[in-house]
């Protein structure tokens, strides 16, 4: 009788460690989504391969950090190894070499300013004005010349300024299309000021790899404007949560000039500090000049509220901001002919940590084979939140049995030693 009811209690307590969910390994219950990986080119076992994880498909980001729920797993639940590359582009800044001569004064009270390139052949894309001065806006115009006589126009429609008095802008760089003129000239249009104090000039050649971006349109919500702190502030909603590194403003306004804070939602429901930037646009017959894009950490959010200072100018009229990001290419090891899926949408995920992380790098992504992700399936077994909640929990009922059943088997063992007494 002892051996029956001890071996029904281990028979018991074994089916109960054979659960699925009480051992490490992947639970499928857990995950709502997922769907099958396809590849268009057959490769062998360990080779890798990637695709792009697209705002359309993962937009219902679960997981508190973006992508910690993602599972790339086998036929047989087994998982595969992944990262994810993403496809920023490499910005380089080069500084080169100027020499600095015929700064002077026209007829016509502007500022001529010429530079000769020291290095030979070097391209030149932007000029940026080194000056102490503050509060002055100035046009100015960037020409080239291969023998510093004979001068082409480069751009005649840039703008420099300051207003450090008030708000903390200050814009000094001008852009202009790549050039190789072994000289430049800057001419500045004082507008009858005092010229501007130029302690010197720096030239400079921007290069970028290509980076993929998408874009991710918001509706505003809402626009404030707090009269006691000179400020206006607009919500706005995105359309798709997705990862997002820069907002980019619409707005009919011209000329003008404003410092932006972005505050997102916090745990309380609090609107928080998130990135500060710049915006401007200055449009005349005579200067084009704008940039309305604010850089900001990445972060993954429903949610913005930008915050204008404003000072005594007029609220802007903001009609409508997108957001943009960078592509992101999920590489996983190959498993030869077997099938493989993708398994998402478990919010208590972590990010598991493969080795293949510190293996690649984003110079590499183009080399690596393309595969495609099916239509996306919801996963019949997802038990939601029951299925995530602790293994006692789960067996709550079952537990008690056992434990009534242990209880009752110490009982009858003591029963069965005073007896023996007896």
């Amino acid at each position: 009788m002892i051996r029956i009811m001890w071996g029904g209690l281990l028979s018991i307590l074994l089916l109960l460690m054979g659960s699925r969910g009480v051992c490490g390994g992947f639970d499928e219950r857990m995950w709502q989504y997922y769907a099958e990986i396809e590849n268009r080119v057959n490769l062998e076992p360990n080779h890798l391969a990637g695709f792009y994880l697209e705002p359309d498909v993962f937009s219902n980001v679960a997981s508190e950090r973006a992508f910690a729920d993602l599972r790339v797993v086998t036929a047989a639940r087994q998982e595969v190894p992944w990262t994810i590359i993403v496809c920023r582009p490499e910005k380089i800044h080069e500084r080169l070499p100027v020499r600095m001569g015929n700064l002077s004064q026209t007829e016509n009270g502007e500022t001529w300013l010429e530079l000769r390139v020291e290095k030979p052949e070097s391209a030149v894309s932007a000029i940026e004005i080194i000056t102490p001065d503050s509060d002055f806006s100035r046009q100015v115009q960037v020409l080239g010349s291969r023998d510093g006589n004979h001068w082409n126009s480069l751009r005649n429609d840039g703008v420099i300024f300051d207003s450090s008095l008030e708000e903390n802008l200050r814009h000094t760089k001008i852009t202009f299309p790549e050039s190789t003129f072994p000289y430049l000239g800057l001419k500045v249009n004082n507008g009858g000021a005092q010229p501007l104090n130029i302690t010197g000039v720096q030239a400079l050649q921007n290069r970028s790899s290509p980076g993929q971006t998408y874009t991710i349109g918001g509706k505003v919500e809402g626009q404030t404007v707090l009269t006691s702190t000179h400020e206006s502030a607009v919500t706005i909603r995105m359309d798709q949560v997705f990862p997002l590194d820069r907002l980019v403003i619409k707005t009919l306004d011209r000329n003008f000039q404003r410092t932006v804070e972005i505050r997102i939602k916090g745990k309380g429901g609090n609107w928080i500090y998130w990135a500060q930037g710049s915006v401007f646009n200055i449009e005349t017959e005579k200067i084009r000049e704008s940039d309305l894009t604010i850089e900001m950490p990445e972060i993954t959010t429903e949610q913005f509220r930008l915050v204008f200072r404003n000072l005594d100018s007029p609220a802007l009229k903001i009609d409508g901001v997108t957001g943009q990001g960078y592509h992101r290419l999920l590489v996983f090891k190959e498993q030869g002919h077997r099938k493989r899926y993708l398994f998402w949408g478990n919010p208590a995920a972590r990010k598991p940590q493969y080795d293949l992380a510190g293996l690649l790098v984003k110079q590499q992504a183009d080399d690596i084979p393309r595969a495609y992700l099916g239509p996306v399936q919801t996963n019949p077994k997802y038990g939601g939140d029951k299925a995530r909640k602790p293994f006692t929990e789960r067996y709550k009922h079952l537990l008690y049995a056992v434990v009534v059943l242990v209880i009752v088997g110490l009982l009858f063992l003591q029963y069965r030693v005073f007896r023996r007494m007896d």
